[in-house]
């Protein structure tokens, strides 16, 4: 898996590619990323060999397994995947839930001189103001 320092997986075209099809998914999980999750590790349990573990004597160490015999090479070693797994979400930090991002010197000051323009300046305008907003 990726480490800080290597470049992703994905190029940013390639995960564009990605974004519809995920959220279609997410919508068709209704707001429950638990079923989305389900259906996703359901699929890579039932059509991938993800879930598919090496026997203690094949693969292992190189020397036997699945190259040596002819075999297809597949599964992982015991706890490979997992570590795929956790390498894949720590890819990406956690964020903090109700912290709004930062914002800049420079927003601000657009947004309060955007509500000065807003808020009316005389009686007239107070009043065309209230007769909008009823």
């Amino acid at each position: 898996m990726n480490s800080p320092s290597t470049p992703p997986l994905l190029t940013p075209s390639e995960l564009q590619r990605f974004e519809a099809p995920l959220i279609a998914l997410a919508n068709m999980s209704n707001g429950d990323l638990r079923k989305l999750f389900y259906a996703f590790f359901s699929f890579l349990h039932r059509r991938t060999d993800f879930y598919c573990v090496f026997p203690d004597d094949d693969g292992v160490d190189g020397s036997s397994g699945a190259a040596a015999t002819g075999r297809r090479n597949m599964g992982f070693k015991p706890g490979q995947a997992e570590q795929i797994l956790l390498a894949s979400f720590r890819q990406f930090p956690l964020r903090k839930v109700g912290h709004p991002p930062a914002v800049s010197a420079s927003a601000v000051s657009k947004t309060r001189a955007s509500k000065i323009e807003a808020s009316p300046k005389t009686e007239t305008d107070k009043v065309v103001k209230s007769n909008l907003n009823d």
